[in-house]
């Protein structure tokens, strides 16, 4: 079975406000404690991500503004490592946005791996989703 992360959060903003911090990452330093980012939130264009322990070159496939933004990444060859993240922006009943910030992992560097993707103590996932909260938030 492949290893899934998800962290879901609720955000009171409009869509393109959340889309607005997402996508800059320039200043993910600013407020993110999990990971740093350079690029564009372009389909076809390469990002370079930092998290702890790691840097990877995933491509964008997706970006739909105020609605959906997904990379794929691979450490060495696909058969090794292959990540496919996704943010997804949905609207809730009430008008906050509902940010599913998800993760699937696959290849035979997984099992090695797997005990430092998520533990209750460090769930990266969760930090970045509060972090995106936070600062949306404060700017609205």
């Amino acid at each position: 079975m492949k290893p899934v992360l998800t962290a879901v959060i609720d955000i009171d903003a409009t869509p393109q406000a959340v889309w607005d911090v997402l996508t800059d990452f320039a200043a993910y330093g600013e407020w993110s404690t999990f990971s740093a980012a350079e690029g564009t939130a372009q389909v076809g264009s390469r990002l370079t991500m930092r998290m702890p322990g790691m840097t990877f070159r995933p491509t964008v496939t997706v970006a739909t503004p105020g609605q959906e933004l997904r990379w794929v990444g691979t450490l060495g060859i696909k058969q090794l490592f292959h990540g496919r993240h996704s943010f997804v922006l949905s609207p809730n009943h009430d008008g906050t946005i509902r940010l599913t910030n998800h993760e699937e992992f696959s290849g035979a560097l997984v099992t090695l791996i797997r005990p430092f993707l998520r533990t209750p103590k460090k769930d990266g996932y969760a930090a970045f989703n509060t972090g995106l909260k936070k600062r949306v938030e404060d700017r609205t």
